[in-house]
């Protein structure tokens, strides 16, 4: 029986080079040093928005697929974490001198958008297990980033705290890997190939470097 602290520890081990990329980015480092021109900057909130809108439906979706299962009450929190968070981008985007009607009309790259489409067919097709183990080792890294954009967009574009609450909100969000391991052990104990979590982690990790290499591209910081 694979143990999933054991196989969490495997994937992690076998993502390092990319959560590595990810962590050290060079587009937080960037905007550290102002380098990235408000319009440029835009491009953040601009497809966080659409990922955002489109990530609650799918959550909403893996709720109503996993109700009645251990994962329920997790989901929800995911869930309302998601909704909160459109709160602080709207104020976040306000900031750069976009309403929510601007927000709406902003075209999204398909690098920037792969990660939610993934997010989407996870919540048609995946177990909540291979939903799970794919979150708990991509938020880390994706909140590692947002406290350094955060810390940059303080230190040198002059937000506020309540401008940068949407990143804090996930820079500081509070671990989650006890409840995500009884989860992914639960789908282990029923049949979960440890492969196909694998694929999961490893496709959530691709698509979250293929975001900020597009955040880059449209600051022109790479």
């Amino acid at each position: 029986m694979t143990d999933a602290a054991q196989l969490v520890h495997s994937v992690r081990e076998g993502l390092k080079e990319v959560d590595d990329y990810i962590r050290e980015h060079p587009y937080p480092d960037a905007l550290m040093k102002r380098e990235v021109s408000q319009d440029a900057l835009r491009a953040f909130p601009g497809h966080q928005y659409h990922i955002i809108t489109s990530d609650l439906r799918s959550l909403a979706l893996l709720v109503q697929r996993f109700g009645g299962a251990p994962s329920r009450d997790f989901l929800m929190g995911i869930l309302e974490g998601e909704r909160k968070g459109l709160d602080g981008l709207l104020v976040m985007a306000g900031k750069l001198g976009m309403s929510e009607e601007d927000l709406r009309g902003y075209e999204v790259s398909a690098e920037g958008f792969a990660y939610t489409t993934f997010m989407a067919w996870q919540a048609l097709y995946a177990s909540a297990a291979e939903f799970v183990i794919g979150i708990l080792v991509n938020f880390a890294a994706w909140g590692h980033n947002c406290g350094r954009m955060s810390a940059a967009l303080r230190k040198s574009y002059g937000f506020s705290e309540a401008e940068t609450a949407f990143l804090d909100a996930f820079a500081n969000m509070p671990s989650f890997e006890d409840v995500a391991l009884t989860i992914i052990q639960d789908g282990l104990d029923c049949g979960e190939q440890p492969a196909r979590l694998h694929r999961s982690a490893r496709l959530f990790q691709a698509y979250e470097r293929m975001f900020w290499d597009a955040m880059a591209e449209a600051a022109k910081a790479v």
